[in-house]
């Protein structure tokens, strides 16, 4: 009788720790496990430079079915020991991690050391993206139509701090086209407190012959209800191209979609360029102080 009353405890001991298990492991498992908005794609791409600094690394990277066609643009890596050993022209495979609000690499292995072909065609890339105007010198005017349909000129905003950058509405990318426009908005209510009448932000689309100004009213309206000192810029694919050049900004079209980099350029109340930002690193705040010092220089 009491080896059956010991069988009995010993079978609820072993019921009893395998339930504390599973229930331990179910609860890590909810940890571990993406939301549900998350994706994950495996790419392929060959490595056009890297920035280990900044923790980033441009790919010109193969077409990611459902999501995005073949393109060269940079990416985020969380952990900059991903980009250790790598150089431009390597040949990599990686993993890239998509949710609602942001993106980045979260895994990289290279597949081949890069070619001299690779190298070369690098080597063209770096040519384009040297920036026609330099800090200090006077940014060339230009044309666009805004998101009301009425022509723009750069020099009609002539004494005023004018923060340009670049977006495309069909951007798939959370940190970048959307991420420029969310950090417009919150610079757009710093500045109005601080120096009201004083700045004007310009948006300039990089797809003009989709993004239409019907097009661009209905995006501004996602992140303003002000367009007196937020303009969104279109115009003609040469309009586009010129004004991209002034600041370096690499682009191509491909398949609808844009392959770009990203480039937000401050130009001051006499119309001389000031700073060029060169990825979505930077903040609303880092860009509020700069505005901060050039008025405080009475440029």
């Amino acid at each position: 009788m009491k080896s059956v009353k010991w069988f009995v405890v010993l079978v609820f001991a072993v019921v009893t720790a395998s339930a504390i298990t599973a229930m331990a492991i179910q609860r890590q498992s909810r940890k571990t496990e993406p939301r549900g908005d998350t994706q994950r794609f495996q790419v392929r791409g060959e490595v056009r430079s890297l920035d280990v600094e900044a923790k980033s690394i441009r790919i010109k990277h193969e077409e990611i079915p459902n999501y995005m066609a073949a393109m060269t643009m940079p990416f985020e890596v969380r952990d900059a020991s991903l980009l250790r050993g790598l150089k431009a022209g390597d040949e990599i495979g990686f993993e890239l991690v998509v949710t609602k609000e942001d993106s980045w690499i979260a895994s990289i292995h290279r597949l081949s050391e890069a070619s001299a072909e690779a190298v070369s065609d690098i080597s063209q890339l770096a040519a384009k993206e040297i920036q026609r105007v330099q800090v200090g010198e006077t940014v060339s005017d230009f044309a666009i139509t805004d998101q009301n349909g009425r022509a723009v000129r750069l020099k009609d905003f002539r004494g005023k701090a004018v923060l340009l950058t670049f977006i495309y509405t069909r951007c798939p990318l959370p940190n970048f086209c959307p991420l420029m426009s969310k950090n417009f908005a919150s610079l757009q209510e710093r500045l109005e407190k601080e120096f009201p009448g004083k700045f004007q932000l310009l948006s300039v689309s990089i797809d003009p012959q989709f993004d239409r100004p019907d097009v661009l009213k209905q995006y501004a309206a996602r992140y303003t209800k002000d367009d007196s000192t937020w303009t969104y810029g279109t115009g003609t694919p040469e309009q586009s191209d010129a004004i991209g050049a002034l600041f370096g900004l690499v682009q191509e079209r491909a398949g609808g979609l844009i392959n770009h980099d990203l480039r937000t350029a401050l130009i001051g109340p006499d119309g001389k360029l000031v700073h060029v930002w060169k990825s979505n690193v930077w903040t609303p705040y880092e860009v509020q102080r700069r505005v901060e010092e050039l008025f405080a220089a009475g440029r």
